[in-house]
């Protein structure tokens, strides 16, 4: 099994003019963040993720922000955005297993691997694959949808060639 190393986004990792000093970053610890949904429910944006595929997001039916899905999620949770993103609902269950196996369900997964590339987020879409490796859970769901031909080839996923992923959800 894969070892990953969990790393908050560049954003929530350093506070500018903090106790060290003259404008050099202070390290912070999030402790925890809550989310509130309501304001980002039916709204729809393009995002570079969707543009890097040449897909609208609003053709898509991606709903940016938390909603439906963020953070650590369960199988059913996994499964909800994968069909959010455009996902076939038949390859759903297989999409969340995979993810499961991938990155235990954490949005802010991540694998520096030894050639130099990084596996991100929930699918850890590996930064050869550009603006679709992301750790925004919609953008995340929506390059594995688009990576694995919409559930039909998963091949570039080492937990499906192994078997890695039969049995976690």
């Amino acid at each position: 099994m894969a070892s990953y190393t969990y790393r908050l986004p560049r954003k929530y990792r350093y506070r500018k003019g903090g106790s060290m000093g003259g404008g050099i970053p202070a390290p912070v610890l999030v402790v925890g963040v809550i989310v509130l949904a309501a304001a980002a429910v039916g709204t729809t944006q393009a995002g570079h993720h969707a543009a890097a595929a040449g897909v609208r997001a609003a053709e898509a039916g991606i709903a940016r922000g938390p909603a439906p899905g963020g953070g650590t999620l369960s199988c059913s949770g996994l499964e909800r955005l994968w069909e959010s993103a455009g996902g076939s609902p038949r390859s759903a269950f297989l999409a969340a297993e995979i993810a499961m196996a991938e990155s235990g369900g954490r949005q802010y997964a991540s694998l520096y691997n030894t050639n130099g590339t990084t596996d991100r987020g929930y699918w850890q879409i590996n930064s050869v694959h550009g603006s679709l490796s992301t750790f925004d859970a919609a953008g995340n769901a929506r390059s594995a949808v688009l990576i694995s031909q919409n559930g039909t080839d998963w091949s570039p996923w080492v937990t499906y060639q192994t078997g890695a992923y039969a049995g976690r959800c």
